[in-house]
């Protein structure tokens, strides 16, 4: 996945509380989740709209990019840790 990091950067976690509508959907309550739009210009093919006309968002599509992006954060945890120690050693 190109540019992983750059990708989770570009979503946001959000908390929010359902508008109950049963017609929709038989949510309700306070919960976690992204917001269906940001998601899409990142990876379009984890949001669905449904019949409703509501986006929605398979949370589960999104894990790959999130490892990837973590690989990328290690790679440059591990290229500062190097430097450090040159730094150090001089």
């Amino acid at each position: 996945i190109d540019k992983a990091l750059d990708k989770v950067n570009s979503i946001q976690g959000i908390e929010f509380d359902w508008i109950e509508k049963e017609e929709v959907h038989g949510n309700s309550g306070h919960d976690i989740g992204v917001i269906a739009q940001e998601i899409e210009k990142v990876l379009p093919d984890v949001v669905t709209t449904r019949d409703s006309g509501y986006k929605a968002v398979k949370y589960e599509k999104i894990v790959p990019l999130l490892i990837e992006g973590i690989k990328e954060q290690q790679g440059t945890i591990e290229q500062l840790k190097d430097r450090i120690k040159k730094l150090e050693s001089k």
